[in-house]
């Protein structure tokens, strides 16, 4: 993503310098088009000259390299998911409404956030145009995945379900929170049924997961996999209507036009979305919140909200709030 995604952006975006970009291998760091490269990861998050970093590495290494960035006194927009448990992420958000003299801003960068389809949904949803939301359907699947990638190391975090897991997961708890189906803080596993295995032989990882979860009263029908044929789907049910994203892939539109297709009372309606760069969208976006003009698209309480569901999700028992963030 950094090489294919972000760097382009970033150069793209106005008023935005690559300043710095550290990996392990200089030339690949140097190939994205920095103005320093380095093989020292410290290097960027120590730097006098950097406002921001962004941080692409594996899930593992989330929490490392987010909190050394914010002890720098950086902003940070971390690649999703922010950490690999609810209970890091609260860590995080302590650390971050700690830093002084200015908490610098914490952004999970889930970019389909920033994708003008999702503004126009819960927009679309919040003005009660399907009425009260009462169902979801949220799928992301794909297959191919290398045998030496770390999505098949569960050391390195991987697993379908903090692979495309944010995704579905998301857009379920934020179509039923602006769908007017009440709070979605609390989720309920109605069931589940997992597919785990060990393809690279790094140990086993979740590979696919079917679910239905229940959020007050909405329930979500989640698909996610990382060893089945690609497919994806977003659609809501209301008790007035049904919206649903078309026209395009559901979760990584990129550059490519898409629709979405609400179905209601007034018959069908499609609204058409040009092709646009999110990656773009959330850098020029970030800035303004990391000036103080805007706030974040992607707050820190929706990204604990996210992982506690993720752990759900996982298996594990759901991390109360009892910090806070920005």
């Amino acid at each position: 993503m950094a090489s294919r995604a972000m760097a382009p952006a970033v150069h793209a975006a106005d008023g935005a310098v690559l300043q710095r970009v550290a990996a392990r291998d200089i030339e690949r760091a140097a190939s994205l088009g920095p103005v320093h490269s380095s093989s020292s990861y410290a290097d960027v998050v120590e730097a006098d000259d950097v406002d921001a970093v962004y941080i692409s590495l594996t899930n593992e290494a989330h929490e490392e390299w987010v909190m050394a960035s914010l002890a720098a006194g950086k902003h940070v927009l971390c690649e999703k998911p922010l950490s690999m448990t609810a209970a890091s992420v609260m860590r995080l958000m302590t650390a971050q409404a700690s830093t002084s003299p200015h908490s610098p801003l914490l952004i999970e960068a889930l970019w389909y956030r920033w994708h003008p389809r999702f503004a126009r949904t819960l927009e679309l949803l919040a003005s009660g145009v399907v009425g009260t939301v009462h169902s979801v359907q949220a799928r992301f699947c794909f297959q191919g995945v290398p045998l030496d990638n770390y999505r098949l190391d569960p050391k390195r975090g991987g697993g379908a379900i903090l692979d495309v897991g944010p995704y579905v997961l998301d857009a379920a708890l934020m179509a039923h929170r602006a769908g007017g189906a009440g709070s979605a803080d609390e989720l309920e596993i109605v069931t589940r049924d997992l597919v785990r295995g060990d393809p690279a032989g790094m140990g086993d990882v979740t590979l696919s997961l079917d679910a239905e979860i229940r959020m007050g009263r909405t329930t979500a029908q989640l698909s996610i996999s990382i060893d089945r044929p690609a497919q994806q789907e977003f659609r809501v049910e209301g008790d007035q209507g049904t919206l649903s994203w078309t026209g395009g892939e559901a979760f990584t539109v990129w550059k490519q036009a898409c629709e979405l297709e609400l179905v209601n009372v007034d018959g069908l309606r499609i609204e058409t979305f040009e092709p646009v760069d999110p990656y773009r969208l959330m850098v020029q976006q970030s800035m303004r919140s990391m000036a103080g003009r805007e706030h974040s698209l992607m707050p820190l309480t929706d990204s604990f909200l996210l992982a506690r569901g993720l752990d759900v999700l996982q298996g594990s028992p759901a991390t109360p709030l009892s910090g806070s963030g920005g």
